[in-house]
């Protein structure tokens, strides 16, 4: 009975309330630029720097971010 009660306890804190309408402004309201710094940009990976990449440009197109 205990850990159906916790079960259920946890399960419930994990449903979501983001609104239905706009994906897109979900993504602005919790997203911002990821601008390192030099240094960091020099230690990041290849796959690290693309990924950095497309999600400041999902963010240029969704939000008009600019560099």
């Amino acid at each position: 009975m205990g850990k159906a009660l916790i079960l259920c306890v946890v399960l419930a804190g994990c449903t979501t309330t983001a609104p239905a309408g706009n994906p897109r402004q979900v993504w602005r309201d919790h997203n911002q630029p990821r601008r390192p710094s030099s240094p960091v940009v020099a230690a990041m990976s290849r796959p690290e720097l693309d990924e950095m990449n497309a999600f400041n440009g999902q963010g240029a197109r969704w939000c008009g971010w600019t560099p």
